[in-house]
């Protein structure tokens, strides 16, 4: 059976590919030039581009640089000595980029770092700035006269009190920015920077155009950081069309090979699918039955070991959601025995022995007792209605022996409903959260009300209290996290998140939690679906 599916496989996968293949080649064949040509184009111009861009970057940068060095002789009230002195430090570092720096100083009197002055007052490029009344300038390339090398001369303003100087200048050789412009090497083509449609490295037009035969085709872009600059790159139209020329008969010799490989791996695939599914087929009754240890071992990165890896997962949840449920109800009984709790309630109990009122005594006792057994119920996950109410009726008892005068409450609901089965411990957290966060801050009285009803199919509890000074932006936030059952400690706090997440993993996403302030009262209200015995 397994090798009539493989046969099945090879042959028709071979024979779809061989019909595709033809028509894709008898479709390309006449498409191609109008289609290639073009994206060769822009290919090309988008590296031009690039390199145009990079340019643009690299001139920036050195505008930033000496914008800096401007800041820092300004900032520090350097006199002319002083900025040459600090000029020279920075040039020590960068002489690599730098062929030299300096400053002007007024009138166009320029001294570098060889302490050499001379005059530049008649200098394009400082005529320039001063007329544009500009804060940076980059002039076209000249001859250094040191070195005799090309280069040019950046100026960038340095003004503010300081009148001993007009300017930082910078010379930069133009092979560093040349060396960009020779990373473009596409069709054989030749490339040039151009001031003003002059070569900049030797300053004659169209200087590259020479070495090319035919028709050229140009690609051209400026260089945004340095006005009149522009890259341009020359291209044989024959050289570009030589390349779609081959692509007819090297798309039938990857046919072929393609064909030779596919066969190969059809073989190989084929065999290898069948094994893995098996195993995973077996490993799922295992999982039917119990069993969350097991796990598929599969390697590579192919979608079999895609499936095994998603089927390893699905298993670690299924393993951890089991033991996150038993954490949860550890934590909820922990969080029913809480020191602080168990703590103020001993006390309570005392001041009022020693106020020798014995029957009150009695009732805090027997509120407590009757909290830490409806509370612990026996590792129980549903207790009745009935027996929720008494716990927080228990738990209000004692709050309010603590909070005496500054705290009253009320519970109401149908009487339909108290032998509904609920979640325990729904009430509680959610009534503490209101004592600690909205009666303990305020200085009137509080007041607590719980009210229970039905809608249709839904229990709808209502724990509502009279402080309502969430602001709005927290509530929404608040909102928010419980609607898509996030745990933030600092918004919902443990107690609402595990109340809101009890809910929602028993019942589902349309039951909860969800909090508003309306009226004066903060309202959080708890859906869950109605439940009775037996069911």
């Amino acid at each position: 059976m397994k090798s009539s599916i493989k046969t099945k496989i090879n042959v028709s996968v071979i024979v779809i590919f061989a019909i595709l293949f033809i028509l894709f080649y008898l479709v390309i064949d006449d498409e191609i030039k109008d289609t290639v040509t073009p994206l060769n184009a822009s290919l090309t111009n988008q590296l031009v581009n690039a390199r145009g861009n990079q340019i643009s970057y690299w001139l920036e940068q050195r505008k930033i640089e000496l914008e800096m060095m401007s800041h820092s002789i300004i900032s520090l009230n350097m006199d002319g000595i002083q900025a040459r002195e600090y000029i020279k430090s920075v040039f020590e570092e960068k002489s690599n980029i730098y062929y030299d720096m300096g400053i002007v100083k007024f009138g166009g009197y320029m001294v570098g770092t060889d302490s050499i002055g001379r005059s530049i007052s008649r200098e394009k490029y400082y005529k320039n700035i001063l007329r544009e009344n500009a804060r940076f300038i980059i002039s076209e390339p000249i001859k250094s006269e040191n070195t005799k090398e090309n280069i040019v001369v950046m100026l960038y303003k340095v003004g503010g009190v300081n009148r001993d100087i007009e300017y930082i200048y910078a010379e930069v050789p133009i092979e560093k920015i040349l060396y960009i412009t020779s990373k473009i090497n596409v069709y054989d083509g030749v490339g040039q920077l151009l001031v003003k449609n002059r070569s900049i490295d030797n300053m004659e037009p169209n200087n590259h155009l020479k070495s090319l035969e035919g028709k050229n085709i140009v690609f051209e872009t400026n260089i945004d950081s340095a006005r009149g600059w522009t890259l341009n790159y020359y291209v044989s139209e024959n050289d570009m069309n030589n390349v779609i020329d081959k692509i007819p008969s090297s798309l039938i010799g990857f046919g072929i090979v393609l064909i030779i490989i596919m066969v190969i791996l059809l073989n190989i695939i084929s065999t290898s699918i069948i094994k893995p599914i098996e195993k995973l087929q077996s490993l799922m009754k295992k999982v039917e039955e119990g069993n969350l240890a097991v796990r598929l071992q599969s390697k590579g990165k192919d979608e079999i070991a895609k499936l095994a890896h998603s089927f390893n997962q699905m298993v670690e949840k299924l393993d951890k959601a089991k033991y996150r449920q038993k954490a949860m109800r550890l934590r909820i009984m922990q969080e029913q025995i809480k020191p602080h709790f168990l703590y103020n309630t001993l006390d309570t109990i005392k001041w009022v022995a020693m106020d020798d009122n014995n029957e009150e005594v009695v009732s805090l006792i027997e509120s407590l007792n009757t909290y830490f057994r409806i509370g612990l119920s026996n590792g129980k996950n549903f207790i009745t209605l009935e027996q929720e109410l008494d716990h927080i009726d228990s738990y209000l008892r004692i709050q309010k022996a603590r909070y005496e005068d500054r705290l009253i409450y009320e519970i109401s609901y149908e009487d339909c409903l108290v032998d509904c089965w609920i979640i325990r411990i729904l009430l509680q957290p959610i009534v503490e959260n209101a004592i600690i966060h909205g009666i303990d801050k305020m200085t009137e009285q509080g007041k607590i009300s719980i009210y229970i009803c039905h809608d249709s199919e839904k229990l709808i509890m209502k724990i509502m209290n009279n402080n309502d000074d969430i602001p709005k932006e927290k509530l929404e936030l608040i909102r928010k996290s419980l609607k898509n059952d996030i745990y933030d400690d600092e918004l919902t706090g443990y107690g609402l998140y595990s109340v809101n997440h009890r809910i929602k993993m028993e019942h589902g996403e349309k039951y909860g939690l969800d909090l508003v302030c309306e009226k004066g009262w903060t309202i959080a209200t708890l859906t869950c679906p109605i439940i009775l015995k037996g069911e």
